[in-house]
């Protein structure tokens, strides 16, 4: 019985420790997901939808969902971690929001996540 509770946290740990552990852009895995993003002025466009893992683990890129003016449904395009960077929430400290340093006509340019 010990050997079985052993070998499940081992197997478990690593999960547990990519949601804690400081990864991309100094947020972990918990902060970087749903965080708001925002276009290089500051203003809100969108949101982190989903997080893009590669093959050990450690996400690669994101999906974000950027919000339409239009009657159009929203687009969701996979956005690359060096271009985005971390800035503080200011209506919630200690939380953090993505800076993209694209605008929202570039990102709405990107093709579409499957």
């Amino acid at each position: 019985m010990k050997l079985v509770v052993l070998l499940t946290a081992a197997l478990l740990a690593p999960a547990a420790y990519a949601q804690t552990a400081p990864g991309p852009l100094g947020l972990t895995a918990e902060q970087l997901d749903d965080a708001d993003l925002l276009d290089p002025q500051g203003r809100e466009i969108g949101e982190v939808e989903n997080l893009m893992l590669g093959a050990n683990g450690d996400v690669v890129g994101v999906i974000v969902e950027i919000d339409q003016r239009t009657p159009k449904p929203d687009r969701r395009v996979v956005v690359e971690l060096s271009s985005l960077r971390a800035v503080p929430d200011p209506t919630d400290p200690g939380e953090f929001n993505v800076q993209s340093s694209q605008s929202r006509e570039q990102l709405l340019a990107l093709p579409e996540a499957r």
